[in-house]
């Protein structure tokens, strides 16, 4: 049992024998720095109070772990139910979005858990849109994306999709005008925007696609790179340009009738086949909307592997989880939320 002290409660101190605003400043150092050791060391410089490796680590873990409750509380609440016909249950006032146009953008990314192996965790990241005026974004004028918010979860895609619909309501996409869903093929991303949002748009990830345009230029001209780049260039600027459909011509025109196709175009094909209704780039560059998903692969990086896959990292699933869930309050700009150690 903990010792109690008339004097911490008068000064303010909490469990911890810290005043909140010095918990929140050591576990923001803890999140941020891509090293317990050296968020440790920084927050003694700083502050001049001593605190171990360990101790910080314990810290982040345990104020981690109330944060990814709360998200759960969150996701639970929003995706309830009534159990029998006769329950009510209490509905939330739903949030203005940031913008009539709102993005929301999927993927996954791999770290080390111990005992597992690498497992994916799953991110979404949702930003207000603002319209481009031009089709290319070389003046300035292409469509901007701003005030991301992220929520990222070790798990699979089916708990994935509360959590994911979750801070969509937080972000008040219910009363959107436009729902933009831009991400790469994985079935998983497509099953839970098809969930989740009955009014969307629905945009393969235009960088995504190129690359399959990049395979196949390379087994179209397997000894000529020169050849194969300029292939790879004019096809590139016929998907933005005119579309799939003269792609898909220029590649008939490429490959000899009854010729077989090499393996890297029989991919392709299938999966221009597959997103074809997502890959109308002419017309939403008109409507001055994105076609990129840079704004969850960014996330990715900042929320994810820029402090969690630095050299030999491993992480427990629970300490991988409560890194997550602060990471994404923070880059989130909710820091504020945290409740009060």
């Amino acid at each position: 049992m903990r010792a109690f002290s008339p004097w911490d409660e008068a000064l303010g101190l909490g469990e911890y024998s810290w005043t909140p605003q010095v918990v929140r400043d050591a576990l923001r150092l803890g999140v941020l720095i891509p090293s317990f050791r050296d968020a440790a060391e920084t927050f003694t410089e700083l502050t001049g109070l001593g605190m171990s490796k360990s101790s910080l680590q314990r810290l982040v873990g345990l104020e981690g772990k109330k944060q990814v409750d709360r998200e759960e509380e969150e996701a639970k609440a929003i995706c309830a139910v009534p159990k029998v016909e006769e329950e009510v249950v209490v509905w939330r006032e739903i949030p203005e979005p940031d913008s009539p146009i709102m993005s929301v953008s999927s993927d996954g990314v791999m770290v080390n858990v111990r005992d597992e192996g690498w497992k994916e965790v799953k991110v979404v990241a949702i930003s207000a849109v603002e319209r481009g005026t031009s089709e290319t974004e070389e003046d300035g004028a292409g469509p901007k994306l701003s005030r991301h918010s992220y929520r990222a979860r070790l798990c699979d895609a089916k708990t994935f999709t509360n959590h994911h619909w979750a801070e969509a309501c937080r972000r008040g996409l219910e009363k959107a005008e436009q729902v933009l869903c831009i991400s790469d093929g994985a079935v998983w991303i497509w099953m839970m925007v098809f969930m989740c949002f009955p009014k969307r748009i629905e945009i393969l990830d235009f960088w995504h696609a190129t690359e399959y345009l990049g395979e196949v230029a390379r087994a179209l001209f397997p000894q000529d790179d020169q050849a194969a780049q300029a292939w790879f260039t004019s096809q590139k600027h016929a998907l933005l340009t005119q579309g799939l459909r003269a792609v898909l011509q220029a590649l008939r025109k490429a490959i000899p009738r009854h010729q077989p196709l090499p393996e890297p175009v029989r991919t392709a094909v299938s999966y221009f086949g597959r997103n074809r209704h997502r890959m109308h780039y002419p017309q939403y560059r008109a409507l001055g909307l994105p076609i990129g998903s840079g704004a969850v692969e960014s996330a990715c990086k900042t929320v994810v592997q820029s402090r969690m896959k630095q050299a030999g990292m491993r992480w427990s699933r629970e300490g991988a989880q409560a890194m997550l869930s602060l990471r994404s309050l923070l880059l989130s700009g909710r820091w504020h939320e945290l409740a009060a150690p």
